[in-house]
């Protein structure tokens, strides 16, 4: 099983760029967990949210993997949970850091957000270029 992950700001095309490898080269792709959090939680996200968002994340991750697929397109992994942490709070649970450290990943793909339209969708919160 090879593995791809994609990380970047919101807005940056982790999502379609997903969908087209998918189309392209088969496999399974996993989602952002912290969408799902939100949906069922309506609300700001805290601090104290942050170890169930990684663990969620890291549970779907997990559950793809068992299902052994030849390619596993991750749309994001821990460090966008971890980069998000420190950014809105300053600051991100120490087993965070350590368990994306532990995983193995083939490929890593830092996507960036220029050239791409920013999407308001309800979660999104930097709607300018220089924020992201």
């Amino acid at each position: 099983m090879r593995v791809v992950v994609l990380t970047g700001p919101e807005s940056s095309g982790k999502s379609r760029l997903s969908a087209e490898l998918q189309a392209r080269f088969g496999g399974l792709v996993v989602g952002e967990y912290v969408r799902h959090f939100i949906e069922c939680n309506p609300r700001d996200t805290c601090l104290a949210d942050i170890p169930q968002i990684a663990r969620g994340q890291l549970a779907w991750e997990d559950a793809a993997r068992a299902q052994t697929p030849t390619l596993l397109i991750l749309d994001t992994h821990l460090l966008s949970n971890l980069l998000w942490s420190q950014t809105l709070f300053g600051e991100c649970p120490a087993w965070i850091e350590q368990a994306l450290l532990a995983r193995h990943y083939d490929l890593h793909l830092l996507l960036r957000p220029e050239g791409m339209p920013w999407t308001d969708d309800g979660q999104r919160c930097q709607p300018e270029l220089g924020e992201r």
